[in-house]
């Protein structure tokens, strides 16, 4: 039995120690455990730029924290630092080390980066593994302050739909949002069409767009762009089951960006 062990805080104290220890054994007694401490970086910017030089250290205190206490108990344990973002540490070495069972040791409020709430729900949807988290506070010698423990079955394969075997599901937000991604670059398009044929007379072929036209079609390239990124990008992403911020970045620029971009195109369409 293998198990992986995610640490965002440092096991340190009796009481978060024999919590995971406990749970390592009760869970089918791992024999074989593989530490991840995610590199967590301290803003969201710095994950962007990828700067996570400062985030290093504190990652090898955790890592090392983990191991010795692991260790200490009889476990044959390893491990190493991690991807700055939790879901995908988790996921890269689920890949490469094939676990039966994930441990989460985690805070119930995220900071830096990572500031948004549920990276349990996220665990819950992403990975077919059971997983447990340990929500421990920021005490020197964390407190354990809730268990929570996921069905062995991923949510998102649950409550998903798939279109086809070889597509990955898809919940019923991400399907909204490609429909809305579809309609609205077509409803653009159409708005953009009609602003051409109604700038100078229709007289397109002379040169004679007006600043209204152009920035309507300049808009619906735009938003086409954008919608076409998020869903390529939905189904790129949810192949490999990854749930991260460039995921979600592009989600909300598409699901709030256009609406946005039809209301300023129909505003640009009355001038017209």
């Amino acid at each position: 039995m293998r198990a992986l062990v995610v640490v965002d805080e440092k096991v340190n104290g009796r009481e978060l120690r024999d919590s995971l220890i406990d749970h390592l054994d009760l869970d089918g007694g791992a024999s074989e455990v593989f530490v991840v401490a995610p590199a967590l970086a301290g803003s969201t910017l710095k994950h962007v730029m990828g700067d996570v030089d400062e985030a290093i250290g504190p990652a090898h205190e955790r890592l090392e924290s983990a191991l010795s206490a692991l260790r200490d108990a009889g476990f044959d344990a390893r491990g190493e630092v991690g991807d700055s973002d939790p879901i995908q540490a988790m996921h890269d070495e689920i890949v490469k080390f094939h676990p039966g069972q994930v441990l989460l040791v985690a805070h119930p409020d995220r900071e830096g980066a990572f500031a948004e709430k549920g990276l349990f729900e996220q665990a819950e949807r992403d990975f077919d593994l059971p997983v447990t988290e340990l929500v421990v506070d920021r005490a020197a010698r964390p407190h354990v302050l809730d268990v929570k423990t996921t069905e062995p079955v991923a949510g998102r394969a649950k409550d998903g739909w798939r279109p086809s075997s070889n597509l990955p599901p898809f919940s019923k937000r991400e399907l909204a949002g490609i429909a809305v991604a579809i309609v609205g670059t077509i409803l653009l398009g159409i708005l953009a069409s009609k602003g051409v044929a109604n700038s100078e007379g229709g007289k397109v072929e002379e040169g004679r767009l007006s600043a209204e036209a152009a920035a309507m079609v300049l808009i619906a390239l735009a938003m086409a762009l954008v919608n076409l990124a998020h869903v390529v990008g939905l189904f790129l992403f949810q192949s490999v089951r990854y749930e991260g911020m460039f995921s979600r970045l592009f989600a909300r620029l598409s699901l709030f960006g256009t609406p946005t971009a039809i209301v300023a195109s129909l505003i640009l369409l009355a001038m017209t």
